[in-house]
C-alpha cells in the first residue's frame, strides 16, 4: 500500500464489495477485471497467500462488527472463488520475470558482467582515450564525467536491445558534428576502437564476447567516414570564405 492514496482505494473497495454483494452484471467479467487492477502488484509479489491474508482480515472485521456468522460465510462464498485469479496473476508475473531473466541472459551486457564491468570498462577506455595524443585534442574543455555518462548509456543500449525508433547513425553523426570540423574521422574511430578492445581484453573478457562487441560497433564506421569528409568540405569552405572576408577587412564569425 506504500504511495497508495487509502480514502481513494478504499472507495473503490465499497464499490467492489457492492456490485459483489448484490447483483454482478453480465457484461462485467470480475476476474479479468481484478488481474488488470492488480497487475503492478502482481509484478511486486501479490499472490494467493496474501490473498488468504486479505480473506482473513475481511472475516475478522465482520466478527467484530457482529455480523451473523452466517452472512459472513455467505460473504466468503462469494469472495473466496476469487482466490484463483490471484494465483493466475502471481503464476503470469513469474512466467513473465523468468521470461525477462532469460532475456538479459542472452544480452551481450549481462554477458560481459553487467552494469559494473560495463562502468569499469567505461573509465579505463576514456583513461586511455585522453592519454593518446591523436584524441586528446577532441576531449579538451569537455566535461569527462558527463561524457562517461552517455557513453555509458549508449553502450547499455547497444549492448542489449536498441529501440525501434533510434536512428543510431543519425545520432552519432548529429553528437560529433562539431568535431569533424575539428579533422575527426573514420582513423580516429579505428584508434577508438583498438583501445576499446584493448580495455576489454585488460579486463579480462571471453575474446568471443569482444568480437562481438566490436561486430556491434563496427557499423558505426561509415558515419566517421561520411562525417569526416564533410567535415573536411566545411573547413574548406569556411578557409575560402575567411579568405574573402580577409580581403574585404571583414571578419568570419
Amino acid at each position: 500500500f506504500e504511495g497508495v492514496d487509502m480514502e481513494v482505494l478504499k472507495d473503490h473497495q465499497r464499490k467492489f464489495l457492492r456490485l459483489a454483494f448484490t447483483k454482478i452484471p453480465e457484461s462485467i467479467d470480475v476476474g479479468k477485471l481484478l488481474l488488470d487492477k492488480h497487475q503492478r502488484l502482481f509484478g511486486m509479489g501479490l499472490n494467493a497467500t496474501h490473498f488468504d491474508s486479505v480473506a482473513v482480515h475481511l472475516v475478522g472485521t465482520l466478527q467484530h462488527l457482529g455480523v451473523a456468522q452466517e452472512l459472513i460465510d455467505e460473504a466468503v462464498g462469494i469472495v473466496g472463488p476469487l482466490r484463483g485469479v490471484f494465483e493466475q496473476g502471481a503464476a503470469e508475473a513469474e512466467k513473465s520475470r523468468e521470461e525477462e531473466k532469460a532475456k538479459n541472459e542472452e544480452y551481450l551486457l549481462t554477458r560481459i558482467g553487467g552494469d559494473a564491468a560495463l562502468t569499469a570498462a567505461v573509465d579505463e577506455f576514456y583513461a586511455r582515450l585522453i592519454k593518446d595524443e591523436t584524441l586528446a585534442p577532441f576531449f579538451e574543455g569537455v566535461d569527462m564525467e558527463v561524457l562517461k555518462v552517455h557513453q555509458k548509456k549508449f553502450m547499455q543500449m547497444a549492448f542489449t536491445s536498441i529501440p525501434s525508433d533510434v536512428d543510431v547513425e543519425k545520432e552519432m553523426f548529429k553528437k560529433h558534428f562539431r568535431l569533424f570540423e575539428k579533422g575527426l574521422n573514420e582513423t580516429h574511430f579505428d584508434s577508438v576502437a583498438k583501445h576499446f578492445v584493448e580495455t576489454l581484453q585488460h579486463l579480462g573478457v571471453a575474446q568471443e564476447l569482444i568480437d562481438e562487441a566490436v561486430g556491434i560497433i563496427a557499423p558505426l564506421r561509415d558515419v566517421f567516414v561520411k562525417g569526416g569528409k564533410s567535415g573536411t568540405r566545411r573547413l574548406s569552405l569556411r578557409q575560402k570564405l575567411s579568405k574573402v572576408f580577409s580581403r574585404s577587412g571583414r571578419e568570419l564569425r
